[in-house]
């Protein structure tokens, strides 16, 4: 190691567990074989120039990143669906696990403390942690933050965050005039069934993205709801959830197809703004450019 990775570790950083209860974990060197599973943050892993990092993944719901899909499509896949199980990941000798909340379920991974006891580090993604109160795109900055402690690459974590900062700040200074009851009404779609939509809720990073973004939040409560309750909320524009195995695509064909809803502002002005599952259930790099995306879809 060179003197000021010597000087730099071990650092230690506050992390969660599978229950959303704070801990800390110490990295006595910089991490070199990561597991890295769910793709939000593996993107994210990626855009801070940490491929060699990054020895296996798994856990995909979306599209990749289109300027880090040859990488990320490099990294060995270690589950089919979903997580993988607990003898693939030891077997691939981790230093540390990276992933979400719902991976350290007992039916999953198991806990943190487990995988601590055995020497292995572990980092839930702030926006994926139960119990934290409502998901935002600030807890994606403390995120990379901690990685730039993490991997000693702090510099480079900085000017990330002071671009996405400016970025963020552009953002707002465009829409600043505008009072809140005047700002146009976002709401969240997630897919279709039957004569149903499945719907965010108010607590979501979507939230915090359409507020970013200067939209008005219609969402309010997770689930599916009847159609009435879209044209009862009538929003000017519709976020548009695109997953693998349900694309964004279809559920706006099957908004614009449904008669009842043709006087619902958003489908008649076919207004719609489509982000990934990556971008806002967890954040990657995707989001802030969604925020500034959406924000000029709102604000032409």
């Amino acid at each position: 190691e060179s003197p000021a990775a010597e000087a730099h570790y071990p650092v230690t950083i506050t992390s969660y567990n599978e229950n959303g209860e704070t801990y800390t974990q110490t990295f006595d060197q910089c991490p070199e074989r990561v597991v890295s599973i769910s793709q939000a943050n593996t993107e994210l892993l990626l855009a801070l120039g940490l491929r060699d990092k990054i020895i296996a993944t798994a856990h995909r719901f979306s599209p990749v990143y289109e300027p880090l899909a040859e990488e990320y499509n490099s990294i060995p896949f270690i589950a089919e669906k979903g997580y993988p199980a607990k003898e693939v990941v030891l077997d691939q000798e981790p230093d540390m696990i990276v992933g979400w909340g719902s991976l350290f379920a007992d039916d999953a991974l198991g806990a943190t403390s487990d995988w601590n006891a055995r020497g292995i580090n572990t980092y839930l993604m702030k926006n994926t942690v139960s119990g934290l109160g409502k998901r935002n795109f600030e807890f994606l900055i403390q995120d990379i933050e901690n990685f730039g402690k993490i991997f000693d690459i702090e510099e480079k974590t900085d000017a990330l965050v002071a671009d996405i900062r400016s970025r963020l700040a552009a953002v707002e200074a465009r829409t600043a005039d505008i009072p809140e009851d005047e700002r146009p009404t976002v709401l969240t779609v997630q897919m279709l069934k039957d004569n149903e939509w499945f719907a965010r809720a108010d607590t979501d990073l979507t939230a915090n993205i359409i507020e970013l973004a200067g939209g008005k939040c219609l969402d309010e409560e997770y689930g599916y709801a009847s159609m009435e309750v879209l044209i009862d909320k009538n929003p000017d524009a519709i976020l548009v959830i695109d997953r693998e195995t349900k694309p964004a695509a279809d559920t706006i064909q099957g908004l614009l197809d449904n008669p009842a809803l043709q006087e619902v502002t958003a489908i008649k002005n076919q207004n719609f703004y489509t982000i990934t599952h990556v971008s806002f259930y967890c954040g990657s790099m995707q989001t802030i450019e969604d925020i500034e995306g959406l924000s000029e879809m709102l604000h032409k």
